[in-house]
């Protein structure tokens, strides 16, 4: 078993307010330069329901599939595919927690095997991007 890269974070928000900038203002925290054409880049989407679609659009190439929720829990959990820079996909996990004086963020990008181990090594910018969620976040 190949382990997942995991992140934690305390924030200084409930876990409802960092469950819904997560996933309503991804667009906003989601660096650009972490997508198929920076310059081009309109927005980052995840669609709020077990089944739906996480992608991001662009002027020039239109949608972006990223992958699909597999589990839409608010404010507790969000799962989903997550196939960008991968021919295939891994699984990226977010929790939240409501703890005195906010909310623990339980990060983990998971579901590494044989056919996509070798893109694991892509993925070390995920404190970056989740500072950048937590600023957004913070009330």
């Amino acid at each position: 078993m190949i382990e997942p890269i995991v992140h934690e974070r305390t924030l200084p928000c409930s876990a409802a307010r960092a469950f819904a900038t997560y996933t309503e203002r991804i667009g906003e925290w989601w660096d650009a330069r972490y997508t198929a054409n920076a310059e081009t880049l309109q927005g980052v989407t995840i669609e709020p329901r077990q089944g739906g679609r996480v992608y991001a659009t662009h002027s020039d190439l239109g949608v972006h599939d990223w992958g699909q929720v597999s589990t839409w829990d608010p404010p507790e959990q969000l799962v989903h595919t997550f196939g960008l820079a991968q021919r295939h996909p891994s699984e990226v996990t977010v929790a939240f927690t409501d703890i005195e004086d906010g909310c623990r963020l339980h990060f983990e990008h998971g579901g590494w095997n044989d056919a996509n181990a070798a893109d694991r090594s892509k993925f070390g910018d995920w404190p970056m991007l989740l500072d950048r969620f937590a600023a957004l976040a913070a009330p």
